[in-house]
């Protein structure tokens, strides 16, 4: 039997630039590994690789996605529109990363999800870690020594094994 063979764990980072992926791949990239997703249906891709690859430990969402094309913009059921008017589309670009995480919920995905939103109210950071869980909100200001230890406490991540079996 061959010894287990430790991975990092890998985050399927939701954001519609690279500022929240830079920063981790930089300061965090020894321990864990970072894969971009800049919609859901990169996002859904990523958490179910049909390429061979393990699956991801957890997701890692911003909240506010103002650079999305619209027709690429979710809504709270996880359907597309071409053409949205500036109301709607404020509204979906303010939440897309909590539309996002509530359409891969309905789709089975499980993971462990960091969301990163300034939220003014406790009470709905309550209620989003409630009806999404598993998820942690956090706000964007958190420093990178506190999202490592926050993702190295998500549920639901164990190291893998290669070789065959006993």
């Amino acid at each position: 039997m061959l010894p287990a063979v430790m991975r990092r764990p890998t985050f399927v980072v939701c954001e519609d630039g690279a500022e929240y992926i830079e920063r981790f791949r930089r300061f965090l990239g020894d321990a864990f590994s970072f894969v971009s997703a800049q919609d859901l249906g990169a996002a859904w891709a990523a958490v179910a690789p049909a390429d061979g690859r393990d699956a991801p430990d957890g997701l890692l969402l911003d909240l506010d996605f103002r650079r999305t094309p619209p027709e690429r913009l979710v809504d709270e059921r996880g359907d597309t529109s071409d053409a949205p008017d500036e109301g709607t589309r404020r509204r979906l670009t303010e939440s897309q990363g909590i539309f996002i995480l509530r359409a891969l919920r309905a789709r089975g995905v499980a993971l462990p999800a960091v969301l990163f939103a300034d939220l003014a109210d406790a009470e709905q950071a309550g209620f989003l870690e409630r009806t999404l869980a598993p998820l942690v909100v956090a706000p964007s200001s958190t420093g990178l020594r506190e999202i490592a230890a926050l993702l190295g406490k998500l549920p639901g991540r164990a190291p893998t094994s290669s070789g065959s079996g006993p």
